[in-house]
């Protein structure tokens, strides 16, 4: 390439060429499919930026209801109900004999 080709594309001589002219719909077509191209990556990389955010939410939504259980576990048991009654200064005793199985 020398350089009055080089000055040709830069002054838009080759522009108005009748090869260039003829091919006008062709290059508007790449130039529709690119920009969907780019705008395409552009949206995908959003939706995994959001599911990303997503999934740190349920993971810590997870913990969470992980650590809701356990104190619940924690706080139904039988010996730390005993205990919050005792504290409470309840009457109640817990029983101490087995449950009879009356069988017919």
């Amino acid at each position: 390439m020398n350089i009055a080709d080089l000055q040709g594309w830069l002054n838009g001589e080759k522009l108005r060429s009748e090869f260039v002219r003829k091919q006008y719909r062709l290059i508007a077509l790449i130039c529709v499919c690119v920009f969907i191209y780019i705008l395409a990556g552009y949206r995908a990389m959003q939706q995994q930026h959001k599911l990303s955010d997503l999934r740190k939410e349920v993971r810590d939504k997870k913990f969470e209801y992980l650590t809701i259980s356990s104190e619940l576990v924690r706080e139904t048991r039988q010996s730390q109900i005993v205990a919050n009654l005792k504290q409470q200064g309840s009457k109640l005793q817990e029983n101490t004999k087995p449950a009879i199985r009356i069988d017919e």
